[in-house]
This record gives structure tokens, sequence and C-alpha cells, in this order.
């Protein structure tokens, strides 16, 4: 993922920062990612999922409430709809 950070402030810059990131395996030793969409890690999630619906009091979203990478666009998307369902109440 590139991403072009003045995007995020709407700035107007002769200049820009341009952060790459690659998804990689955890290893001992190196700095931790964001998992890597696969069955092994959807199996992972299913048992943090079943937990989580223990907690009704808690709302899990984004890439770590969800064990999964996500663009976040999609984040966004999740916490407003998820602030839409909770305010329904």
């Amino acid at each position: 993922r590139i991403i072009e950070h003045k995007h995020f402030t709407k700035a107007v810059a002769a200049k820009t920062i341009v952060s790459r990131e690659y998804p990689l395996s955890w290893q001992e030793g190196i700095e931790p990612f964001y998992p890597i969409n696969d069955a092994a890690n959807a199996a992972v999630y299913a048992k943090y999922e079943e937990a989580a619906n223990e907690r009704p009091d808690v709302i899990f979203g984004g890439r770590l409430g969800t064990y999964r990478y996500l663009d976040m666009d999609k984040v966004i998307e999740q916490a407003l709809n998820a602030a839409a369902d909770e305010l329904r109440v």
C-alpha cells in the first residue's frame, strides 16, 4: 500500500511525503504488521469473533477488531455504520 499523506489533510504543498507498507508474516524480532488475509488468519479471527460475541458491551471494529488488513476507507465505513447501529437503539 502506498500512502501520500497530504491527501489526508487536503494540504497544498510543493512537496509531499509518501509511505509504503508491505504485508509480512510475523517473525520474532521484527515489527508486527497487519494480518495477511488468508485461511489461517480467518480461523484465528473466528476464535476472536466467538469471544467478542460474549461482550455485547464492546464494539469491535477496524483492523485490530476484525483481525484483518483493511483499507482505511473500509475502516471508516465500518466505524460510521457501527455508530449508526449503536445510535438507533
